[in-house]
């Protein structure tokens, strides 16, 4: 009799446990794909991507040149990009000094250009995965917990903007404290694990409401209305990081994923293909290096990115926005960015790479209605442009297509836990119920 009743309590035990477990996953603010901690060796992936930037200038009145905007040669440990050049052509002009080389359109009526790029992708995307799960999901309050380099410090943890630290940390602590354990206070954890929470508080719906915006907005206005798209919500949270020490910068990049947009800047024109415009915040995790922690889109952390810049601008003054819309008024173009994979290349896309007829291939794609076309909520790319301030804008998705992507792994994990769940019952019944 003891012992059936031992077998009981074990049960009874098991059964509770399972549920806290799945229970605990689902009630999760995100949910990352799982990762494996046992296997220790690397795991990298290999992507080669063919990039392409079409662009022509209909108007123009007081500016005379613009950049493209492209993937740059990247390296760290678990993430490197190599970009090669397979082909210019129109009005654009190389400039290159050192390792720095840049596409320069010139600005006129008509002019027109393209820049063809072979982009390598190498990444360790586990890597990365792991850092953000361990503090979300196993509660790893010591994560990393190792001085930063010197030079690390000096350089990527700058001065956070005051109203930030007056708006923003009050609300974040108070969020945080309800996280924790009673017995627990911020100064515990380790800073790593503290960043990777506050980007689940800036990036989720917490604090500021995912809204795109054609145009940059100032920071005050954003902590006004609570509303912001992943420029700025990547700038807050750049200074909310550097409040609590945290080295961090803001990366800028395409992600790869299926997307097909147009956007309207002023009356000029970009389509994406395949090419997600985003910015994003990557910490620096001591003995790892440059992580990212953007739950918006998962850029690197699940969906490969090519990264095109980053900057540690962590503010959008009025005089700011008043540079931006002189800049962007002062001419209009037409741009079309893309990029797959070289194995997969469209049929169409080889035929105009052969026949060097990418302005035509310009034309025919704004002519046709993407699968997706919203000129109200995006913001704008500077691919072929860059204004004179210190910021660089980059574009993001609709609501409803971060939403797609917040979505797609809980809804997996979802049905595979109710899944379970119900198996553990079901198996566990009949075993209580064949026991005297």
């Amino acid at each position: 009799m003891l012992r059936s009743l031992n077998e009981r309590v074990k049960v009874y035990f098991l059964l509770t446990f399972s549920l806290v477990l799945i229970l605990s996953s689902l009630t999760s603010p995100h949910t990352t794909p799982a990762v494996s901690y046992a296997q220790e060796t690397p795991s990298y992936e290999v992507y080669n991507f063919v990039y392409v930037d079409v662009a022509a200038i209909t108007y123009a009145s007081n500016v005379s040149e613009g950049y493209f905007e492209i993937p740059i040669n990247y390296t760290e440990p678990h993430y490197t990009q190599v970009v090669q050049v397979f082909k210019i052509g129109g009005d654009v002009v190389v400039n290159s000094s050192g390792n720095n080389t840049v596409f320069k359109i010139l600005i006129s009526n008509n002019t027109q250009g393209y820049v063809i790029l072979n982009v390598t992708l190498i990444r360790e995307s586990r890597k990365e995965l792991s850092i953000v799960s361990r503090a979300l999901y196993l509660g790893d309050i010591t994560l990393y917990d190792y001085p930063y380099p010197a030079e690390i410090v000096e350089k990527y943890v700058l001065q956070p903007n005051e109203k930030v630290i007056k708006v923003v940390v009050p609300l974040f602590e108070e969020w945080m404290h309800s996280k924790l354990p009673s017995n627990l206070n911020l100064s515990k954890v380790s800073k790593t694990y503290l960043a990777v929470w506050a980007a689940n508080y800036i990036y989720g719906d917490y604090l500021i409401k995912y809204n795109a915006s054609p145009v940059p907005r100032s920071l005050d206005d954003v902590l006004e209305k609570r509303e912001g798209d992943c420029d700025d919500k990547s700038r807050i949270l750049l200074s909310l990081l550097w409040y609590y020490g945290v080295p961090a910068k803001i990366q800028y990049g395409y992600v790869y994923l299926k997307f097909d947009y147009l956007t309207d800047v002023y009356g000029s024109l970009t389509r994406f293909i395949n090419a997600g415009p985003h910015a994003y915040v990557v910490i620096y995790v001591p003995t790892v290096g440059w992580v990212s922690v953007d739950f918006l889109a998962w850029a690197r952390l699940y969906h490969p990115t090519l990264i095109t810049g980053e900057s540690t601008y962590s503010s959008v003054t009025n005089e700011d926005l008043e540079e931006v819309e002189k800049f962007y008024t002062s001419f209009r173009y037409l741009e079309l960015i893309e990029m797959h994979e070289s194995s997969k290349l469209p049929e169409d896309l080889v035929r105009d790479l052969i026949n060097d007829d990418l302005i035509g291939r310009l034309e025919r794609m704004l002519s046709e209605k993407p699968q997706e076309t919203n000129t109200e909520t995006t913001t704008p790319t500077t691919s072929t442009t860059t204004y004179p301030t210190a910021t660089q804008p980059a574009s993001t998705y609709n609501e409803e297509t971060t939403k797609t992507i917040s979505l797609e792994f809980p809804e997996v994990f979802l049905v595979i836990a109710l899944a379970l769940t119900a198996t553990i019952v079901l198996l566990l019944l009949v075993v209580l119920k064949t026991r005297p």
